[in-house]
């Protein structure tokens, strides 16, 4: 099974108890060469994504105040990895974190990349070292950057791999089937109650006779709560995604909240964000699909109710009947800036929310811009944005 590994980090959130996002919802647009998936256009990708960081950078409506700034699954070219770090060490504020999803690179460029970051990924790089061979160096790697922006302004940078691949990803050739990451990350933050893990897509479902991704993070917040009383405030999912919303994601959520079966209190308050790629995405050998893609959702307990919600841009149910409250955002180009409260007990004398919607913004002429009433209300189309 997957080694889930604590990592203690310097990290002050801005006000305890209440923290800020910023969620790209943004499209990948993805060629299939010799088993990798790889950006069609990276250098119109990083320009994509470059124009988000600057304007978290510039404090462009507010959104400095993110702790959190998420990019999706395979969204970021590598060979820009180095410029997203330089713009993080030298334009963010102290105290953020940056999960970003790259496109796939090769065994061997992942062992350098642990080399490279060894100081913060000692366990993870002996790991691999020993659990794997150089005859493998040319399998891909499906793997996220977790770039944690600390306190005293040092840029500490985890590498963590998708440990489970989808269809497109798993060949009967061994060798140039993807490589099976063999750990997790639990973040922990030494300055404040605050802890997340992160997730590639079909990490959040996977299971097999002797667990699941998903029962190893339970174990795991259970034996620290029942030590310290702190529970897991945070789960990040990041997808890309045809089938979001498929059956078997419900219940991997009915699960995680149901205590159907286990006493959860180190997870049954936490916050699982589930953010795709848009619905321009385009992978190929990927059937299109017209409802394929972004519906990026925000998921707490039923027991913090979410207030019922129904425009264009955002709503919310409680899917299934089940144990979840959800936020369901759309399928269109966004950026969703969202403030959230890592622990609330509903109180019958309050009728505060778990979660508040600071923002969200579209595409037009090329240039993000914040959406105003009507058009949220109402919606406005990638069509009508985008040049």
């Amino acid at each position: 099974m997957v080694e889930l590994i604590e990592k203690f980090i310097p990290l002050r959130p801005p006000a305890e108890g209440r923290v800020s996002m910023l969620l790209a919802q943004i499209p990948s647009r993805l060629r299939y060469r010799n088993y990798f998936y790889h950006l069609v256009d990276p250098e119109a990708q990083w320009a994509a994504v470059e124009r988000i960081l600057q304007r978290v950078a510039r404090g462009e409506d507010g959104l400095d105040r993110a702790t959190f700034l998420v990019f999706p699954e395979v969204s970021v070219p590598f060979q820009h990895k180095d410029d997203l770090l330089t713009i993080i060490q030298k334009d963010f504020r102290r105290n953020t974190v940056t999960i970003a999803g790259f496109e796939h690179i090769s065994l061997r460029q992942f062992w350098q990349l642990l080399a490279e970051y060894d100081v913060h990924n000692a366990e993870a790089h002996r790991a691999i070292l020993e659990g794997t061979t150089r005859a493998e160096g040319d399998r891909p790697v499906n793997w996220c950057l977790v770039a944690v922006k600390d306190d005293h302004g040092d840029v500490r940078c985890f590498i963590e791999a998708k440990t489970h691949p989808f269809f497109g990803e798993e060949f009967l050739d061994q060798p140039r089937d993807l490589y099976r990451g063999q750990y997790l990350y639990l973040f922990r933050s030494q300055l404040a109650p605050l802890s997340f893990v992160v997730l590639i897509c079909l990490d959040y479902i996977y299971r097999d006779r002797h667990g699941s991704n998903i029962l190893t993070i339970i174990r795991r917040a259970n034996e620290i709560y029942y030590r310290e009383r702190q529970p897991l405030d945070l789960l990040f999912v990041i997808q890309c995604n045809p089938k979001p919303e498929h059956q078997v994601f419900l219940d991997t959520a009915v699960g995680f909240y149901g205590e159907h079966l286990l006493f959860t209190p180190g997870v049954k308050n936490a916050t699982t964000i589930l953010l795709n790629t848009s619905a321009e995405t385009r992978v190929e050998g990927v059937a299109e699909d017209r409802s394929g893609f972004g519906h990026s959702a925000v998921l707490v307990h039923k027991g913090r109710r979410l207030p019922a919600t129904s425009v264009a841009e955002y709503s919310t149910d409680e899917p299934g009947g089940g144990p979840v409250s959800r936020l369901r955002f759309g399928r269109e180009t966004r950026l969703y800036h969202l403030d959230l409260s890592l622990f609330h007990e509903r109180d019958p004398r309050t009728s505060r929310s778990p979660l508040k919607i600071l923002s969200v913004h579209g595409m037009r002429g090329g240039q993000w811009r914040k959406l105003e009433g009507e058009e949220i209300i109402s919606g406005v189309s990638s069509l009508e944005e985008l040049d």
